[in-house]
């Protein structure tokens, strides 16, 4: 079991920033989506525009497994050049089933989240609506609240992104497979009746776990008060 030092400290330990040198077919996938019909599999990856061309998520499929390789053109590392997040995905000739999906390079068996599992958020702040772009309003908090990299041993979760119109994004939901024993610092707030905490910082963050799932709601929006952010997870259905 797990313990989680805070939603901002989750974050980070449960990820580490992707910003790496060039990767020509190395692997180094974050998190890892498989759509409800097994068919497509999505990942977020950080890309400089420089690149010759954008990379590309390519599977090799066998009868036992599925192999996942991130293929990036070379990067330009000028100053202003600088780095963007996105989503991207690939499509199985197959569904994916009981097939073990492997990162190239490194072998690691990837646990993808499984799209059927994410809970549903049945209330967005006003103007808020959901987004592929994950690029944050403020990107120094976007490095400690969007979990990208995995380890050999991270548990399947999934992030999804959310921002007001065409602004940038500023809330994000992320869920984590398994039962996470929460130790925040913090305001304790109940969650369905589960025990969260709230923690007002420089971004905003309740994290709390319902014996199956983890749940961690964060916002750069500093105009988006407390309450807000309780409501958004409160109103999470599983």
């Amino acid at each position: 079991m797990l313990a989680v030092a805070g939603g901002a400290a989750l974050a980070t330990a449960v990820t580490a920033s992707i910003m790496k040198d060039p990767r020509h077919g190395e692997g180094a996938l974050g998190e890892v989506l498989v759509s409800g019909d097994g068919r497509t599999i999505t990942t977020l990856n950080s890309r400089a525009p420089c690149q010759q061309d954008p990379p590309e998520l390519v599977a090799s499929e066998s009868r036992d497994s599925v192999t996942l390789v991130l293929k990036e053109s070379d990067i330009d590392l000028r100053p202003q050049c600088n780095k963007i997040d996105e989503q991207i995905t690939t499509k199985l000739q197959s569904p994916l089933g009981t097939r073990r999906l492997v990162e190239h390079g490194n072998g690691w068996t990837i646990a993808p989240f499984d799209q059927k599992r994410l809970a549903n958020p049945r209330y967005l702040p006003p103007g808020y609506a959901p987004t592929n772009n994950v690029q944050w309003s403020d990107p120094v908090q976007h490095a400690q609240l969007s979990p990208f990299t995995q380890g050999r041993n991270s548990s399947p979760a999934w992030t999804r992104f959310f921002h007001r119109a065409s602004e940038k994004a500023s809330l994000s939901i992320t869920q984590i497979a398994g039962n996470l024993t929460v130790r925040a610092a913090g305001t304790p707030e109940s969650i369905h009746g589960w025990t969260g905490r709230l923690t007002p910082d420089s971004n905003n963050t309740v994290t709390w776990t319902n014996g199956t799932y983890t749940f961690i709601v964060s916002t750069t929006d500093q105009d988006l008060h407390e309450a807000e952010l309780l409501k958004i997870a409160k109103h999470l259905t599983p």
